[in-house]
């Protein structure tokens, strides 16, 4: 059994190797000497409907202030991304992926001889719509994969899994599947918008993440996934996959090549969700085999909000753009929610941003909410033309594959504002002509008035969170100088239209205008200012824990000395009849307390063991929380709510018998055994010890313990270590 020697609080020790600096600066490194070896920052951003993925190679003594946005580029050539219908001249590559993803279940027994495969789903999403398109469905929904030979004969060289698994569709993959109208689709969904499930207490995704859980139950009922939460795990793999296969095609990567992670986060998300994602980029690294990894941990992730890597990379683009004191109103228009977040800016180079300067704000009315309205739309004008219904294709079908069509091509050239702009008409094989539809041959026509509609939802909920926030703002008497568009629906015409119109009516606190920008590049913005910002981490916030941090223990009870032993049912050890609590947890790292890059905390422990036993195999585990507990309590006491497995080490200490350090030890004077037949037992004593490193935190079990008689004789040593990364412990942007 465990337990904790100290048998008061205050023979608890920390040892505190300096005060806390400021990490160290490449600045001062003499650029004469030897290049150093380079290394690669790869930064993520994990959208709600797109992501993306930036990179550098960078040299450790390369100045900080020498990296251009230029330098950094974007990863590309995902599988199936190909130029829309009708695009034959310059056309690129996309340098953001749909975050999508379609399992392919096994089929239940009934179909198998006929080769169908389902996911089975049910629900329906809605919204406020205009009456004359109320009877129309927004379900989304996913085909089947195609053989396998075509699967063979179509794989791309860019991507290991070429959007797709024996199991799984992502990205392209998924969107190529849905434009396949052919294929019967039995009602089934794709997985779409799964981001909002980590913002598990939004009223504001509470329908969305609803929908979501009808798919994940069959998912998790067929042993797909055994909680919601690895499918984000699962889309981050074949993103890891592909980044890899293409940094190798580009002679970027080699198993050699060291890796620094950046992850890109919501400004309103908790510790909470940080850590999730932490975790499930490890995930990703390790099952990718892409990166480095510690005990299963990334090394030394780095996290940054988005607003701030997304203000880092507009400052790039143009230097004279953002300065010191302002206040900047980031807007982030993504596919699934808006968010306006409002920050002071407390240096211009680099770029470095206060805490916001009022709540964030959001809106759920990003843009896969104009496919929904124009998947209606469609779904309303084609409702009673039964006759298209054949081989294999149903109406859901063909407006399924239009949306798609849509979401790739025109959707992104359309201003609704622009008095010329005149939508073309939508191909619809055997269409039949009717003028009082405005059907002509195998051509829908869309009206101006019906495009404005599908857009209206999301131009004006976007705009109506802008306009409250800088009326919040104007409130607590803070002047915005600045708003910046960001995000894949940052991109959309109609919406900066819209909005720069907006602000041509709005005045700061200051009665000045405000000025308006809009990054080059809005969807990949993000994650090209957040490699910048992983390059150059000066100035960033003061290292102030957000999470607590403890080890699970067994301590001899002392009511009179801890209140929280009081009114608790004491154990017995088996092995040295004495009284303890067990399964309580001693709290090291306070949530709030300042933690500098170099810190140690140590506790001496003891395991006992029978006579007989033939090995010493000493467990600890490690507890994380997002608020502050007082020690000595029970896991399971209330005290302790909130409290997650972090995670655990095993140490073999058997040869401290076997090499003579210890010998058997009689009861004590406190045991319940007694009389001259009490049995012996084994004492194993040893020191573990918490270190923070940076952005990990790393816990061993050394022996021999250094105040003890034996580190007179004998060298401490490592027996056991283990390691996790605390960088979602810290605001993000902390170095």
């Amino acid at each position: 059994m465990a337990h904790t020697v100290p048998s008061s609080f205050d023979r608890f020790q920390r040892f505190d190797p300096g005060p806390m600096d400021d990490p160290p600066s490449d600045r001062d490194v003499d650029m004469e000497e030897a290049e150093s070896p380079s290394h690669l920052i790869v930064a993520f951003d994990f959208g709600t409907t797109f992501s993306s993925v930036a990179y550098t190679r960078v040299s450790e003594r390369m100045p900080r202030d020498t990296l251009g946005i230029t330098n950094v580029k974007c990863i590309t050539r995902y599988p199936d991304d190909r130029a829309p219908p009708g695009v034959t001249f310059a056309w690129e590559p996309r340098e953001d992926v749909p975050t999508e993803l379609w399992y392919n279940l096994p089929p239940p027994p009934k179909q198998r001889k006929s080769g169908h495969q389902t996911l089975q789903g049910s629900g329906e999403e809605s919204m406020n719509e205009d009456p004359t398109l109320s009877d129309a469905s927004s379900e989304f929904s996913c085909s089947y994969p195609e053989d396998a030979e075509n699967l063979e004969n179509e794989q791309l060289n860019s991507g290991e899994d070429c959007g797709r698994s024996a199991s799984l569709f992502w990205g392209f993959g998924v969107q190529k599947q849905l434009r396949n109208i052919d294929i019967p689709k039995d009602g089934t969904r794709r997985l779409t918008r799964f981001k909002l499930m980590l913002h598990e207490n939004s009223k504001e995704t509470e329908d969305i993440r609803a929908g979501l859980s009808v798919i994940l139950k069959n998912l998790k009922k067929s042993k797909m996934v055994k909680q919601d939460t690895d499918v984000i795990s699962d889309y981050l793999e074949q993103l890891f996959k592909h980044t890899k296969a293409e940094l190798r095609r580009l002679n970027e990567y080699s198993d050699s090549t060291p890796v620094e992670f950046v992850l890109c986060v919501p400004a309103v998300w908790p510790s909470k969700a940080c850590r999730f994602m932490q975790a499930a980029m490890s995930t990703a690294a390790k099952r990718s085999e892409f990166g480095y990894l510690v005990n299963g941990s990334l090394d030394n992730l780095f996290i940054i909000s988005e607003p701030e890597a997304a203000a880092a990379c507009v400052l790039a683009e143009d230097n004279n753009d953002i300065y010191k004191n302002e206040t900047i109103l980031v807007l982030d228009a993504g596919g699934g929610t808006v968010d306006a977040v409002t920050y002071k800016v407390t240096n211009s180079y680099p770029l470095r941003l206060s805490d916001e300067v009022v709540s964030p704000g959001t809106q759920v009315c990003g843009a896969s909410y104009i496919n929904e309205r124009f998947e209606k739309l469609l779904l309303k004008r084609l409702k009673h033309e039964n006759y298209l219904v054949k081989n294999g294709k149903t109406i859901k079908s063909i407006v399924e594959g239009k949306v798609i069509e849509f979401e790739n091509g025109e959707k992104r050239l359309i201003d609704t504002a622009d008095e010329y702009y005149e939508t073309d008409p939508i191909f619809i094989d055997d269409l039949r002509a009717n003028s009082k539809k405005r059907f002509s041959q195998n051509r829908l026509a869309i009206t101006k008035r019906e495009m404005a509609w599908v857009f209206q939802y999301s131009l004006d909920g976007t705009a109506n969170l802008l306009i409250e926030q800088l009326e919040i703002v104007k409130a607590k008497g803070f002047a915005v100088q600045k708003v910046i568009l960001i995000g894949g629906f940052g991109q959309s015409p109609a919406l900066r239209t819209h909005l720069r119109n907006v602000l041509a009516n709005e005045r700061n606190f200051l009665d000045q205008e405000i000025q308006f920008l809009t990054p080059r590049a809005a969807s990949t913005v993000v994650a090209r200012g957040a490699v910048l910002r992983a390059f150059n981490k000066d100035h960033g916030p003061l290292r102030i824990t957000s999470c607590s941090y403890g080890f699970l223990r067994t301590e001899p009870y002392e009511p009179e000395e801890f209140a929280a032993h009081r009114n608790t049912r004491c154990i017995i050890d088996k092995a040295d009849g004495e009284k303890y609590i067990d399964g309580t947890i001693n709290w090291l790292v306070q949530k709030d307390e300042p933690l500098p890059h170099n810190k140690e905390f140590y506790i001496t422990v003891k395991h006992t063991f029978g006579i007989r036993a033939k090995y010493f195999h000493c467990k600890e585990v490690l507890y994380v929380s997002d608020f502050k507990h007082e020690s000595h309590y029970r896991k399971t006491h209330v005290m302790n709510k909130g409290a997650e497995l972090a995670g655990s080490i095993t140490a073999d200490m058997t040869f401290l018998r076997d090499d003579g350090h210890i010998q058997p030890v009689p009861p004590s004077d406190f045991s319940t055994f007694s009389g001259p037949k009490a049995p012996h037992h084994w004492a194993v004593t040893f020191e573990l010890v918490m270190i923070i490193d940076g952005r990990n935190l790393r816990y061993e079990a050394r022996w021999p313990p250094r105040d003890s008689p034996e580190a007179r004789v004998h060298s401490q040593r490592v027996h056991k270590s283990g390691q996790t990364c605390i960088a979602a412990a810290f605001k993000p942007g902390t170095a």
